[in-house]
């Protein structure tokens, strides 16, 4: 038989192993715990950069599929420009034949014009595609019934000529007494624009075109 003495060196030691083991086991789990959280962690970053990557991908194909619609609109705008007749040389002998059948046809007292030479619509503006945006200045005075003569032949305008007509300021005025217009108590002064798209269009010096 054991002596109590052995007995109890040989319980001590198998608590030291036990306690060693016990400490190994926390241990392995300390490291299995830290090296969840890592895995976790980069799992997270990984997923983070995925989505960040998507939503970039996402903008990019927005931005492609925006720019899209913008080609496919100012096409379009091109296209109906064409089909009015807004691309082709301006054409100043027909505007002052429609000027005269206006006229005639409005029974307008009278119709005083000057067209300017052609320029830019914008000269600080750059050329893109190819193209330019011109323009016609063009002053009209002429004396008016009632206002309605005037709208009217600015309507008439902007319908009968192949030119987009931009009104940039009209100015009416009170006539006196004017023994040559007895029945004009208006008098109205334009500034107009005749705009037309060119392709890369270099103008002249045009003599300013006179009428009445």
């Amino acid at each position: 038989m054991n002596s109590p003495d052995k007995r109890s060196v040989i319980s001590l030691v198998a608590l030291r192993w036990h306690l060693a083991l016990l400490l190994l086991a926390l241990l392995l789990a300390a490291g299995l715990l830290a090296a969840t959280a890592h895995f976790d962690r980069q799992a997270g970053l990984a997923h983070q950069q995925a989505l960040t990557r998507q939503a970039e991908t996402r903008a990019k194909l927005d931005r492609v599929h925006d720019d899209e619609r913008k080609i496919r609109a100012k096409i379009n705008i091109y296209q109906e420009l064409v089909r009015q007749g807004r691309t082709e040389p301006e054409k100043r002998l027909e505007w002052v034949e429609t000027l005269r059948r206006i006229k005639e046809s409005r029974r307008l007292l009278d119709l005083d014009y000057e067209i300017s030479p052609q320029r830019p619509l914008d000269e600080k503006a750059l050329t893109t595609g190819g193209y330019d945006f011109l323009a016609s200045p063009m002053k009209l005075d002429l004396p008016l019934l009632h206002e309605d003569d005037l709208l009217g032949l600015l309507a008439d305008l902007s319908a009968q000529v192949q030119a987009l007509v931009s009104v940039r300021s009209c100015k009416l005025e009170r006539n006196p007494a004017d023994p040559q217009h007895p029945t004009a108590s208006l008098q109205a002064h334009c500034e107009i624009d005749w705009i037309t798209l060119q392709e890369n269009v270099t103008t002249g010096k045009a003599t300013p075109l006179l009428g009445q």
